[in-house]
C-alpha cells in the first residue's frame, strides 16, 4: 500500500509537470492518468497483460473502463508508447508503466520472496515471550512477583553472618561457638609466648593477636582445644625455623600469616595422651568412629564423634 501510494504521487507529479503530456492536451493527459492508475491497480510489477490470468481483454477494457472503442484505445496506446509515456506490446497485449514509475528491483524481489513465505524469523525457537501469537497475552516469566519471597530470602541468608553453635547441624563435623572466653584467651596467649621463646620475666611482648586467631579458628569450625594445638604447634615450628636461620622474633606478629594459614588447612597435631585414662578414652573414640562409619554407609547420618570430646569427658570425670 505504501509503495502504490508513492507511485501514485509520482504519477500525479508527472501529469502536472511532464512536457510530453502537456503537448498532448488535457483530454489525453487525463486518459493517461486513468490508464496508469488502472495498471497500478490491476497489474503486477508495473505490467498489465490483457486477456491473461483472468484479466479483461483490451476490447472490454476500452468499452467498460474508458468508454472508448478498441480502435481508439489502441491509437492512444500507440501515441503514449511513441513518447515513452507507457510501454505497449500489441502482439502480447502488454501495457506497462514508464521507466520512471516502474517499481524497483528490490520491490519485485520482495514480492517474489513473499510468495515463497517471506524471510524466516530471527528467533526460530519460539518461546512464549517472543511468539507473535501471544503478543497480547499475559505470560508468566521467571524472576517476577512469584519469585520475590524466594529471592529476598536468598539475599538475606547470604548477607547474614552465620552464627556457629555447639550442636552439630552438619553430618561430618561440629561447629564451634564463635565466643571465646577470656580464660582460654589468656591461657593460650601465654602459651603462645612460651612457644615463641619469649621470657615472661623480661619480655613485654603482647599476645592480643591470639584473640583474632581464636576467632578465625572458631569461624573455621575448630574447637578451643583444636585451635590451641594449631596455634601452639605453628608458633613453635616457625620460631624454631627463625632461630635456625638467624632471625629474631620480636612479637607474635611475626606469625600473623603462618597461623591463619595453618588454621585454614586444619594443620594441627594429634592430642597428647598422657595417662591411662586418656588411652582408654582414645580407644572408646576409635570404636565410636567405626560405628559412625558403618551407620553412615547405611544412610544413618549422625554427628561425627570427636576425640576431644572423649578426652574432655574422661578428664572431667577424673
Amino acid at each position: 500500500m505504501a509503495r502504490s501510494a508513492s507511485i501514485e504521487r509520482r504519477m500525479l507529479a508527472m501529469a502536472a509537470t511532464d512536457i510530453r503530456l502537456m503537448e498532448l492536451g488535457d483530454t489525453l493527459a487525463m486518459l493517461w492518468v486513468r490508464l496508469v492508475a488502472f495498471v497500478i491497480e490491476c497489474g503486477t510489477d508495473g505490467l498489465f497483460v490483457a486477456g491473461c490470468d483472468g484479466n479483461p481483454t483490451l476490447a472490454g477494457l476500452a468499452e467498460f473502463r474508458f468508454r472508448l472503442s478498441e480502435t481508439q484505445l489502441k491509437t492512444y496506446l500507440e501515441t503514449y508508447a511513441e513518447t515513452r509515456l507507457i510501454t505497449w506490446d500489441e502482439t502480447h497485449g502488454v501495457i506497462g508503466l514508464p521507466a520512471t514509475l516502474m517499481p524497483s528491483r528490490r520491490a519485485a524481489a520482495s514480492r517474489e520472496n513473499g510468495k515463497k513465505g517471506g524471510r524466516p524469523p530471527k528467533n526460530s525457537n519460539l518461546i512464549p515471550r517472543n511468539d507473535p501469537r501471544q503478543r497480547h497475552a499475559i505470560m508468566p516469566f521467571s524472576g517476577g512477583l512469584s519469585m520475590r519471597n524466594e529471592t529476598q530470602q536468598e539475599t538475606q541468608d547470604a548477607s547474614r553472618t552465620r552464627i556457629a553453635k555447639l550442636e552439630a547441624n552438619n553430618s561430618s563435623e561440629a561447629i564451634a561457638s564463635l565466643v571465646v572466653s577470656d580464660a582460654d584467651f589468656h591461657r593460650i596467649g601465654r602459651a603462645a609466648l612460651d612457644a615463641a621463646g619469649f621470657d615472661p620475666a623480661r619480655s613485654l611482648a603482647d599476645y592480643g593477636i591470639v584473640r583474632q586467631w581464636l576467632a578465625d579458628a572458631a569461624k573455621a569450625g575448630l574447637t578451643v582445644d583444636q585451635a590451641e594445638r594449631a596455634i601452639l604447634s605453628t608458633v613453635q615450628s616457625a620460631a624454631q625455623r627463625a632461630a635456625a636461620s638467624g632471625k629474631t622474633v620480636r612479637s607474635l606478629l611475626y606469625f600473623k600469616n603462618s597461623v591463619p594459614e595453618a588454621i585454614a588447612r586444619r594443620d594441627m597435631p594429634a592430642p597428647v595422651l598422657s595417662s591411662a585414662m586418656d588411652y582408654e578414652a582414645d580407644a572408646r573414640f576409635r570404636e565410636a568412629h567405626k560405628a559412625w562409619v558403618r551407620a553412615a554407609k547405611n544412610g544413618d547420618l549422625q554427628p561425627q564423634p570427636r576425640r576431644e570430646d572423649f578426652l574432655a569427658k574422661a578428664r572431667s570425670a577424673a
